[in-house]
């Protein structure tokens, strides 16, 4: 038994512009095409009702890698990503979706990792994987907050909330 340490990844929040539904609906389209210009694609390799075997092919800075994930759907609360082959020892990551009053969604990552060397392993995943990692979710989640908002405002399906405005009477002819 190798005494591994678990990297723990740097929580990620943003507020995307559509509803929940919407998110967790583009956010599960694996094997369904890809984004303009990106290199990342997914296959679905096994389907159990909400548990998925999918294959996903990340671009990482300097390389592209294939790996192998179980992913469990929460609809439309949550996303489970479980590590299963490529090059990582292990890695965990979750993905959230809290509606907000004003009908945006919240969308929050937490993850952690390891690498499958002692000491070395260590040294990486803290010192180099964990930035390259990092960066790699927030360009994810960036691209995707952009196409999701740019869906949600052509959709005719998901309609956004917004907020209700109460007009300012104070300066009408008719107030006291």
């Amino acid at each position: 038994m190798t005494n591994l340490r678990t990297v723990t990844l740097r929580h990620h929040e943003t507020i995307v512009d559509a509803p929940r539904e919407m998110v967790f609906q583009m956010l599960t389209a694996f094997g369904r095409g890809k984004l303009r210009g990106s290199k990342e694609k997914s296959r679905v390799v096994e389907q159990d009702g909400d548990r998925l075997v999918v294959e996903l092919t990340t671009d990482a800075i300097y390389k592209t890698y294939v790996t192998l994930e179980e992913v469990t759907l929460y609809s439309p609360d949550r996303i489970t990503f479980k590590h299963l082959d490529g090059p990582l020892e292990s890695c965990d990551e979750v993905f959230t979706f809290e509606e907000l009053p004003d009908g945006k969604t919240k969308w929050t990552h937490t993850g952690s990792f390891r690498l499958g060397w002692p000491v070395v392993g260590d040294v990486l995943g803290r010192n180099v994987t964990k930035g390259w990692f990092e960066r790699v979710i927030r360009k994810h989640m960036r691209e995707m907050k952009e196409a999701i908002e740019a869906r949600a405002a052509r959709s005719h399906v998901f309609k956004r909330k917004r907020p209700v405005t109460v007009p300012d009477n104070r300066d009408s002819p008719d107030s006291d």
